[in-house]
């Protein structure tokens, strides 16, 4: 089997096993990247800090294809299934390896410092094995460049979270601040939008194809098709309760939890 040549092995996905593990120990040797984060950060910190950054390069990348994909190709006269684009299989390859080297990084973190999420370890070898049946199944046939379009737009919210991410571990300044609130909105709303409203909408275009109601869409897929977009759904909506209650939290301590303080002090 020629594997550099091979439908089922785009180059995207060879690329992104390479440069991504090359971009994070570079980004480790940076000065500049050393001193975004405060000079009593461990080494686990610094690890993390370099991962996210690879995370948001690889979502930038994405998100403004899946954007490229969607709007210059004319879905009134192509269809949303057989179209065929070289985009297509570009972005499945890219996620597939930049989360196979993630997780791999996922492994490394465990076993050096003895940390790491369950759920986000699930969650990628779920979409690994996604994207490898994809590119198995589908990629030559079927490569359904509309819904690989919608699905690479749910990375717009990661470069949100690790910004955020960058700016709490810089102290109180940040945690006490209007600017936290704001950009707890933006990814409240952005999480929303990309991940459970853009899935819905996924539903909504294979029902105007079949004919029939978006509700009724997933069952007209296949079950393999229909068991990982309904996980996927209910997956990024427990996400969004989670984000949504810390954002209810924040806000309300900060708005309104003071003015019962002040109140409480007249008081006295």
């Amino acid at each position: 089997m020629n594997i550099i040549n091979s439908p089922h092995i785009p180059p995207s996905l060879i690329g992104a096993l390479a440069i991504y593990p090359l971009l994070f120990f570079t980004f480790g040797k940076l000065q500049w990247v050393k001193n975004i984060l405060p000079p009593k950060a461990d080494t686990q910190k610094h690890y993390h800090l370099c991962n996210k950054i690879v995370a948001s390069v690889h979502s930038t990348i994405m998100t403004t294809t899946g954007l490229y994909l969607l709007l210059t190709v004319d879905w009134s006269k192509n269809d949303i299934s057989t179209y065929k684009t070289v985009l297509t299989p570009f972005l499945v390859g890219l996620e597939l390896g930049y989360l196979t080297q993630d997780t791999a990084f996922e492994f490394y973190q465990r076993f050096r410092f003895g940390v790491g999420s369950d759920l986000i370890l699930f969650h990628h070898v779920a979409v690994i094995l996604g994207s490898a049946y994809y590119l198995y199944a589908l990629t030559i046939n079927n490569p359904g460049p509309y819904f690989i379009g919608m699905l690479s737009l749910m990375n717009m919210s990661t470069p949100i979270l690790h910004f955020r991410w960058v700016l709490q571990s810089r102290g109180r300044t940040f945690t006490n601040s209007r600017l936290k609130r704001f950009i707890d909105t933006a990814l409240v709303v952005t999480y929303f939008w990309c991940r459970i409203f853009g899935n819905w909408w996924m539903g909504v275009a294979i029902g105007t194809k079949l004919g029939v109601s978006w509700y009724q869409a997933p069952f007209y897929i296949g079950k393999k098709f229909t068991i990982t977009t309904t996980t996927m759904f209910f997956m990024n909506v427990i996400w969004w309760l989670v984000l949504s209650k810390q954002w209810a939290k924040s806000v309300n301590r900060f708005y309104f939890a003071k003015e019962v303080t002040k109140k409480v002090k007249n008081v006295d």
